[in-house]
């Protein structure tokens, strides 16, 4: 019999599998529920994540909060109001839901929960207000309205009847499916709601299509409800169940929920309501053993500790993660997740670990568990205060011996065999060589060095006339004085901002799978450039790009100066925005900490940092830097907008096509913008003169100055951003330096102070050997950004030191900096190789010999148009299309970037990907690159077109023409040998002039593809 009962159900699943996603088979089997309920008593789950996996009375899974807003546990007086705290946003929200261990169909259910809607103080009139229960199949997300079709109990303004224009109870399944009750809600008091939810065809697959309402019934009016709507269409399952406010629930409002129950009759839901609320302590079981007397941590808790627990969970980099050998770390102080609350042994993570009867989850691990009077000694440790002996357990200090930590002192300039040095950065260079038993090579020739120094210095060849003039000034001073005009050229800052945006893993798109573009992004890009050809401070330079829209004066520069944290790339198709929102942020925080201070924070995102001195509490004061504002598009004040029609020519037609697209989509006409810069702005902090504008994306992360007002930074346990543990204020890591008591006059303007301060120890370190890096390849930290313990230690500690000093006491001028690099002999000697200096130092880390290295992928393509005369040298503006790539013949540097169209030259060679941040380019040696530089079009139109220059200026002359190439390609004279099998080359061709230009062209080509036009001389 209870086979036929059941064939019904089983016919129903098999269907279901030919339509659509079939239920589990013990779902559809399951017997008349139980009571589903929760008293929200004092417990974790609101602040830990109970795994859908598993089930609790009823449940399936904990509570899920919204990233958005999150309902939050607060218990307040009056003490009968109920415990859980949902806050207005003035936007959609659904704060609170929860999925049951099972579908429900059944014809009938009853559902009731508790409710107050507390007084807002600040309303003076009529306040319309909405919040409601809602039951779906679906979770839907942070945002779902939960309308179309969804039973809704709760309050709303009535928009009709008599109670129009009154915050009135109501049910609906949709806007348009409203009763209006006539009871008016009064703030401050405590409902009790009942709501019946049925189906007037009865079935499984037939909708809920009708409501009744009881508030604040008694048990005589069973069969009187005070509101009922039926008729309607409605889901015909009911899986989730949750909270929501709207609109009209304002930033100021709050509304506290309890006591939720889910029932099969009327009776079982207005007890349990009625119900005397149960005390939380009668739930816990009482042990066996009680602890009475005053328990001493040196004399009772110590032993116990060092015998079962200090194995893995003490000292600094305990195999667990977790420390008991420190008593702020038991409160939870780095990783956010205290293991033991002083005063309350109740729901207590230490005590569920040594009492858990899961053998895998159990503490201690492979030996006998506590006995009974040891768990009742530790929980009348804990119920006692946690008693601690500072004196046998010292909190320890935050501090390191590492070198890159310490403040940097400027050391004595060496001296060697009595030789000075002109420049202090040969002297220490030669005395670690002479340290190692080294010996520098010899000064490299004229060309070589103005080649060598327009390449590095501003990533161009010098041209023919450049390169004459020099060799023609033979006075001692002519190389300081060309490294000067060289410095002073509008493309150094082209080459140093390359560098820079490398590490900023700047681009024009929002990455990801849609890679929509940010069209005004490039206003940072010649931002960037602009501040390194004025040698901007690098101090100023910094706190414009990490608080420029706080800054006062507002200014359009600072603002635009924002795009450094505005580079991180966002998703699209992230709908759970808190994690979209937490994503972003995380990229800002390990972006900066890495390109600033040289430091891999990432890894304490989760946990205290395996290996550096750095806490998940550290990492989560940095992020609090930045949480309180986003990236977007931000008006800018003062600044002229191109017409509408321009911004499609600055990237591919489809991208733009694709972006006008998803613009309709979100209803937004981008043509309409006013002036605006991609950057960083915070509504809490940041200039009231500037304004937000909506961002186009497929679903753009939402803007709300109301909830970044509120946001509130906590360490995420285990990295889970639905999992928050202690609040936290921003900080930089405490192994770095003492953190004020109050960060004036904003966070992020403290921030900047502290990096450009005397006694920060890494970012001058960090940044003149960045410097270092760009011109000979390789830093004299080779890992140059990560200067933690596990980074590579300094080649030359005192010449690292003495130029960060030299930086800080020079106005941080980077163009000192520079010059003083580009004019040591170090820079300027020759390559050649030395046996015994090779056997010594076969890396050449300590420049027994100039270190040659490949040209980077945009000094390529630039080489190739400062060849043929035909380079475009306009400096900053707007992004060039592929499409227009040789109308325009910009720089590479201002070639579109679009992070999944990057320019082909950058794909072929290297070029950073603008993902993550790129601290040294690598250099890979492949079969496409010399593909590229045979078989492109760009390359080839160069040969070409460089073979009519020379044909027309040499003629039929084949010497003559080998003279000029060898001249305009690599910027010497050939040698005997070369002109012999030049010559053998171009006079094997037919006796006719197409033949001849043809050749030509072929000779140039080649040498286009010689090592020795894309390597550094």
């Amino acid at each position: 019999m209870k086979l036929l009962n059941s064939l019904p159900r089983i016919l129903l699943s098999c269907l279901l599998g030919l339509v659509g996603p079939t239920l589990p088979l013990a779902e559809l089997l399951a017997a008349p529920f139980p009571v589903v309920s929760d008293r929200f008593a004092p417990s974790t789950e609101l602040a830990v994540e109970i795994l859908a996996t598993e089930l609790v009375d009823g449940w399936r899974g904990g509570w899920k909060l919204s990233n958005f807003s999150p309902a939050a546990y607060d218990p307040a007086e009056p003490a009968d109001w109920p415990p859980v705290v949902i806050r207005g946003t003035g936007q959609r929200n659904n704060p609170l839901r929860r999925q049951l261990s099972r579908v429900y169909s059944e014809d009938e259910l009853f559902v009731g929960f508790r409710f107050v809607y507390q007084p807002n103080p600040l309303a003076t009139k009529q306040d319309p207000e909405f919040f409601v229960l809602w039951l779906d199949r679906t979770e839907g997300s942070d945002h779902a309205v939960h309308n179309f079709g969804v039973p809704n109990i709760g309050i709303h303004q009535a928009d009709r009847g008599v109670s129009k224009g009154r915050n009135v109870f109501m049910l609906r399944f949709g806007s348009g499916q409203t009763a209006w009750s006539q009871h008016e809600l009064e703030p401050g008091k405590t409902y009790r709601l009942i709501a019946r939810l049925s189906k007037e065809t009865p079935g499984e697959r037939n909708d809920y299509s009708q409501m009744e309402l009881w508030i604040n019934p008694e048990p005589e009016s069973r069969e009187q409800p005070n509101l009922k709507i039926n008729r309607q269409a409605g889901v015909h399952q009911i899986h989730w169940i949750g909270f929501a406010t709207g609109a009209k629930t304002e930033a100021e409002d709050r509304i506290r929920v309890g006591d939720l129950v889910l029932s099969s009759s009327w009776e079982e839901a207005y007890q349990f309501l009625y119900a005397t609320r149960p005390n939380a302590n009668d739930k816990q079981q009482k042990p066996k053993f009680a602890w009475t007397e005053t328990v001493s941590f040196k004399r009772d808790i110590y032993p116990l500790l060092q015998e079962n627990c200090f194995e893995c969970h003490a000292g600094d980099f305990p195999d667990s993660g977790y420390r008991l050998d420190v008593r702020s770390e038991l409160l939870g102080h780095s990783t956010g997740h205290a293991l033991a609350v002083p005063g309350d042994s109740r729901n207590n993570p230490l005590l569920h670990v040594l009492t858990s009867n899961s053998d895998t989850e159990r503490m201690p691990p492979d030996r006998e568990s506590l006995s009974e009077q040891q768990i009742a000694l530790i929980r009348a440790w804990i119920d006692q205060g946690l008693d601690w002996d500072d004196k046998l357990l010292p909190e320890p200090r935050v501090e390191s011996q590492h070198w890159a930590f310490q403040r940097v002192e400027r050391p004595e300039v060496p001296q060697t065999d009595g030789i000075a040095h002109q420049n202090p950065i040969d002297a220490f260079v030669a005395a670690r060589q002479q340290e190692l038993g080294l010996t520098s090579s010899e000064t490299a020739d004229r060309r070589t060095q103005i080649r060598r120094l327009y390449l590095s210095a501003i990533g161009l060849p010098p041209t023919e006339s450049e390169t004459e003039q020099f060799l023609k000034d033979q006075s001692p001073e002519a190389y300081a004085r060309l490294v000067d005009n060289v410095l002073a050229s509008p493309h150094a800052g082209e080459r140093t901002a390359r560098m820079w945006l490398d590490l900023v893993r700047w681009g024009e798109s929002e990455g990801h799978q849609h890679d929509i573009p940010r069209p005004f992004a490039w206003r940072y890009r010649d931002y960037v450039i602009n501040s390194f050809n004025s040698d901007k401070p690098y101090d100023q330079f910094l706190h414009e790009q990490l608080a420029g829209d706080e800054l006062q004066p507002t200014t359009d520069e600072a603002v635009i100066a924002t795009g450094f944290l505005a580079a991180a790339r966002i998703s699209g198709n992230q709908m759970d925005k808190g994690l979209q929102r937490s994503d972003v942020l995380f990229d800002i925080v390990d972006n900066t900490a890495s390109a600033l201070l040289g430091l891999t924070m990432e890894c304490a995102q989760c946990h205290n940092h395996k290996f550096e001195p750095i806490t998940q509490r550290d990492y989560y004061r940095f992020y609090a830097f930045f949480s309180r504002g986003q990236m977007g598009n931000i008006r800018l004040l003062n600044t002229e907008n191109p017409a509408a029609q321009e911004i499609q020519e600055w990237f591919t037609k489809g991208s733009y096509k694709f972006y006008l697209s998803e613009a309709r989509k979100l209803k937004i006409d981008p043509a309409e913008y006013p002036a605006h810069t991609w950057g960083y702005y915070s509504p809490v902090t940041g200039s009231q003169d500037l304004e937000y504008l909506p961002v186009v994306n497929r679903s753009p992360l939402p803007y709300s100055p109301e909830f970044l007002k509120r946001v509130e930074t906590h360490i995420l346990i285990r990295g889970d951003v639905r999992s928050p543990g202690l609040r936290v204020e921003p900080g930089w890591p405490a192994v770095l330096g003492t953190i004020p008591s109050e960060l004036v006059p904003t966070p992020r303007q403290a921030l900047a102070e502290w990096l450009g301060s005397r006694d920060n120890p890494l970012v001058a370190r960090i940044w003149v050997n960045r410097l270092w890096q760009m011109y000979f390849g390789h830093g004299i930290v080779a890992t140059s950004s990560d200067f933690g313990t596990h980074g590579s230690p300094p080649s030359n500690p005192e010449l690292l030191d003495w130029l960060a000093v030299e930086l800080m006491e020079n106005s941080w001028s980077t163009r000192h900096v520079q010059r003083l690099i580009l004019t040591s002999n170090a820079y300027r000697q020759s390559a050649t190789f030395n046996a015994e200096n090779y056997a010594l130092d076969p890396e050449n880390i300590h420049l027994w010999r100039w270190p040659q290295h490949r040209l980077q992928a945009e000094a390529i393509r630039d080489s190739l148009l400062v060849v043929t005369g035909e380079l475009n040298r306009k400096v900053g503006g707007p992004s060039v299309a592929p499409h227009h790539d040789e109308q325009e013949l910009r720089r590479t540097i201002y070639l579109s970037q679009r992070r999944s169209e990057l320019p082909d030259v950058m794909r072929m060679f290297d070029g950073p990907e603008a993902l993550r941040s790129c601290s040294r380019r690598e250099t890979s040696t492949v079969a496409l690159q010399p593909l590229y530089l045979l078989n492109n079009p760009f390359v080839v139109k160069r040969a070409t077109l460089l073979a009519d220059q020379i044909g027309d200026k040499a003629g039929s002359d084949h010497r003559r023409q080998i003279q000029l190439a060898f001249s305009r390609v690599l910027g010497r004279a050939p040698t005997p040998s070369e002109v012999k099998r030049s010559l053998a080359m171009l006079d094997s061709h037919a006796a006719d002039a197409e033949s001849e230009r043809r050749t030509l062209t072929q000779f140039l080509h080649s040498l286009m593809n010689l090592n020795e036009f894309v390597y550094l001389p």
